[in-house]
C-alpha cells in the first residue's frame, strides 16, 4: 500500500491550511455583496428566468444549536466515509451530516491502478479514459485518481474488513490487466458482489465514531454559510425537532451528496437522454451541487454522463446477436453494455418499461466464440455470464424464462426464430447487409442447445458534478477556488465527459468516490 498521497496531485493547496483561522462571521448563502442571481454559475441573468434549482434561497440566520467542528462531511456514501475517516484518523475534529437515518451507497466495485504499472502506462491510461469521455475529462482529475487510487481503496479495504465487512477474495475482477497504447495496465479493485457498498457504508458507521468522528443522521444539509470574505465557514441542516442548526467549520466543507438523479428538473436539464430511460435510486436530490452553485461553484458543461447498464452485472459483453423486446435485431452488436442504452431509447419512448429489456441469443458454441474472439479483442468478456435460459428450440428458451420468477421477462418465439433465421442467412452469405457488423462476427445459431441472456437497462444514474481542481476544491467562474469548500464523488467533476459512463475500468465510479474522500479527508487534517 502507498503510504503517502501523490504530492504533485494534492498537497498542492496546502498553503490554504496555514495560520489561524478567522473568526467566523455568518453572512448567510451569498457572497458579501452579491445578490442570488450573481452566484449561480457567476451569471447576472435575472432569478425567474434560472431553473428553480438554480435559484439561491433566502439566507436562514436563526438557529436552535451552533455546533463548532474543524471539518465537515455533507453525505455518508463511499466518497462522504472515507473522507470522515480519512480526517478522523489523522486527529481532526470532523463532523458528518447525512439526511437519512444511515449511510447510504450503492455498487459493487472499487476501483484502483496497481502500484506496479509504469508512469507511461499510468499517463496511457489517464489518456484512454479521457477518449471514453469524449475529450472533456479535466486530465488533473484523472490523473489524481489514477495516483491515490491504490492507496485509497486498499486503506478502504481495511478499514471495511475490520467492521466486518469482507471483500470477494474469489472473484476475477479482482485483478485485471488491460491493455492501452501498448501499456499494460494492472487494475486491482475492491469487489463486494453480493454484500454491496450499501452494506459496506453502513458497516463503517461505528468506524467512523471509534476514530473520533461526530456523525448527526436525519439532518438534511439545507444551505452553506459564508463569513464576510466569502469563505465557506458552516453548513445549516434542518433540527430533526424543528428549525435549524448551523455546523461551522473552521477548516473546510466537503459537499459528498452523491448524484442528482431524483431531482427531475436537474435531470431534464444536465442529462436529458436519462428522462427516457427513468433514474435510480431515491434521496439524490442534488442537496450538494444545489449548494456549491448557490455559493458561485460551476456546474460542469451539459450533457452530463449517463451510467446505465444491466443492473444485473451480467456483463455479456460479445457481438452475439441481440434483440429488442418485439424479437428484432436492431443495433450492430459489439458495443460494451454501457451503450447500449442509446439503441434502445427509441424503443422505450415507443413501447414503455417493457422495452428496457434487450436480448442476447447464442448456441451451444457461444462459449467458444467469445474466447476465440477475446484474443484479439480483450475487452470482449462473457465470463460472468450465469443466468441465461436453455432450450432445445427458441420456444423452449422463451417458456424457460417465463417459468422463473425471477426473470419476469418474455419476448416472441416466433419473431426471434424469423429474426435467427435473417441472421443466418446472413452468416452463410459472410456479409451483414442489416448493419454492417465484421464478417468475422458473423456466426451462424444452428447447434442447439440455445440460449437467451435477458439484458435489463432500466434506469439512468447522470454523473455530473460541480468543477473542481486536482485537490477537489469547488471553483468559481473565474476558476478560482472558494475557499473552504470541496466536493468530491459523484458531486464533483469534470471527471467523465462522454455521453456515457464508461465501463472498461470496471468499478471507476466507486473507485473514483473512495480516492477523493481519502485525499480530500488527509488534505484537509493536514
Amino acid at each position: 500500500m502507498y503510504e503517502e498521497m501523490n504530492r504533485r496531485t494534492f498537497l498542492k493547496g496546502a498553503a490554504l491550511l496555514g495560520g489561524s483561522a478567522a473568526a467566523l462571521g455568518l453572512a448567510g448563502c451569498s457572497p458579501k455583496g452579491a445578490s442570488p442571481s450573481s452566484t449561480v454559475g457567476g451569471s447576472s441573468e435575472d432569478a425567474s428566468s434560472m431553473p428553480s434549482f438554480m435559484r439561491a434561497p433566502e439566507p436562514i440566520t436563526e438557529f436552535v444549536n451552533t455546533y463548532e467542528h474543524e471539518i465537515v462531511v455533507v453525505g455518508a456514501g463511499v466518497a462522504g466515509v472515507s473522507a470522515v475517516m480519512a480526517a478522523a484518523e489523522e486527529g481532526a475534529d470532523v463532523a458528518l451530516l447525512q439526511k437519512q437515518d444511515a449511510p447510504s451507497s450503492s455498487g459493487n466495485m472499487a476501483a484502483s491502478v496497481a502500484p506496479d504499472v509504469s508512469e507511461a502506462g499510468k499517463s496511457a491510461l489517464v489518456s484512454f479514459l479521457i477518449t471514453l469521455s469524449n475529450h472533456r475529462s479535466k486530465r488533473e482529475l484523472v490523473q489524481a485518481w489514477v495516483d491515490n487510487s491504490y492507496a485509497a481503496i486498499t486503506w478502504f479495504a481495511d478499514k471495511a474488513a475490520a467492521a466486518g465487512a469482507n471483500v470477494d477474495e474469489d472473484e476475477p475482477d479482482a485483478e485485471r490487466t488491460i491493455e492501452v497504447n501498448g501499456y499494460s495496465v494492472h487494475l486491482h479493485a475492491n469487489t463486494y458482489f453480493g454484500l454491496g457498498h450499501d452494506e459496506v457504508v453502513k458497516a463503517l458507521a461505528d468506524t467512523m465514531e471509534t476514530l473520533g468522528a461526530t456523525c448527526y443522521y436525519e439532518c438534511p444539509a439545507v444551505q452553506l454559510v459564508q463569513d464576510e470574505s466569502g469563505r465557506v465557514a458552516g453548513v445549516v441542516v434542518e433540527n430533526p425537532d424543528g428549525g435549524y442548526d448551523v455546523h461551522k467549520a473552521s477548516k473546510g466543507v466537503v459537499l459528498a451528496t452523491g448524484s442528482y438523479e431524483s431531482d427531475e428538473e436537474m435531470v431534464a436539464y444536465y442529462s436529458p437522454d436519462s428522462v427516457v430511460l427513468g433514474t435510480g435510486m431515491p434521496g439524490r436530490d442534488g442537496d450538494g451541487h444545489k449548494m456549491g452553485m448557490w455559493v458561485g461553484g460551476q456546474m460542469e458543461p451539459a450533457p452530463h454522463a449517463m451510467m446505465v447498464h444491466d443492473w444485473r452485472v451480467c456483463r455479456a459483453d460479445a457481438p452475439f446477436l441481440m434483440v429488442n423486446y418485439a424479437g428484432e435485431r436492431f443495433m450492430c452488436e459489439g458495443p460494451l453494455q454501457g451503450y447500449i442504452n442509446k439503441y434502445l431509447r427509441p424503443f422505450i419512448k415507443e413501447a414503455g418499461d417493457v422495452a428496457h429489456t434487450a436480448f442476447t441469443l447464442v448456441d451451444a458454441k457461444w462459449r467458444d466464440q467469445a474466447a476465440a474472439w477475446q484474443k484479439d479483442d480483450p475487452s470482449i468478456d462473457v465470463h460472468n455470464v450465469t443466468w441465461y435460459f436453455e432450450g432445445e428450440t427458441w420456444a423452449d428458451c422463451v417458456k424457460a424464462m417465463e417459468s422463473d420468477p425471477d426473470a419476469g421477462w418474455t419476448v416472441d418465439p416466433g419473431a426471434v426464430e424469423a429474426t435467427v433465421a435473417r441472421y443466418n442467412e446472413l452468416c452463410a452469405k459472410g456479409e451483414d447487409d442489416d448493419f454492417g457488423k465484421n464478417p468475422k462476427y458473423l456466426q451462424a445459431l444452428d447447434t442447439p442447445p440455445f440460449a437467451i441472456i435477458p439484458r435489463n437497462f432500466d434506469g439512468s444514474l447522470p454523473m455530473g458534478g460541480i468543477i473542481v481542481d486536482a485537490d477537489n476544491r469547488v471553483l468559481d467562474a473565474q476558476d478560482e477556488p472558494i475557499e473552504g469548500l470541496y466536493a468530491v464523488g459523484n458531486t464533483a467533476g469534470p471527471f467523465y465527459g462522454g455521453t456515457d459512463y464508461p465501463m472498461d475500468v470496471l468499478g471507476l465510479s466507486i473507485g473514483r468516490a473512495i480516492t477523493n474522500g481519502y485525499c480530500v479527508g488527509k488534505h484537509l487534517a493536514n
